[in-house]
C-alpha cells in the first residue's frame, strides 16, 4: 500500500470529520465517523448545546484516530 500524506489526511479530517480516515485506507470506519459527526452537529444545532460539545470532543478524537491510521499505513 502506498504511503499516505499525514498533512493531507489531517486537513481532510479537520474539514470533514472522519474522511481523513477513509483517505488513510479504512473507508468504512471513515464513513462511520463522518456520519456520527454529522448527527452530533445536527443534534447540537436543533436539540441541545450538549451535543455540540460532544461533537467537538468527537471531532478531536477523529483527528487523533486519523493520525493513528496514517501512522499505521505508513508503518511508523
Amino acid at each position: 500500500m502506498a504511503e499516505k500524506n499525514m498533512i493531507v489526511a489531517l486537513i481532510i479530517s479537520f474539514i470533514f470529520t472522519g474522511l481523513g480516515i477513509a483517505y488513510a485506507g479504512d473507508v468504512q470506519k471513515g464513513i462511520i465517523f463522518f456520519a456520527i459527526g454529522i448527527v452530533l452537529n445536527v443534534l447540537g444545532l436543533w436539540v441541545h448545546m450538549i451535543f455540540s460539545i460532544i461533537g467537538l470532543i468527537f471531532w478531536i478524537y477523529a483527528l487523533y484516530t486519523t493520525y493513528q491510521e496514517v501512522n499505521a499505513v505508513n508503518g511508523a
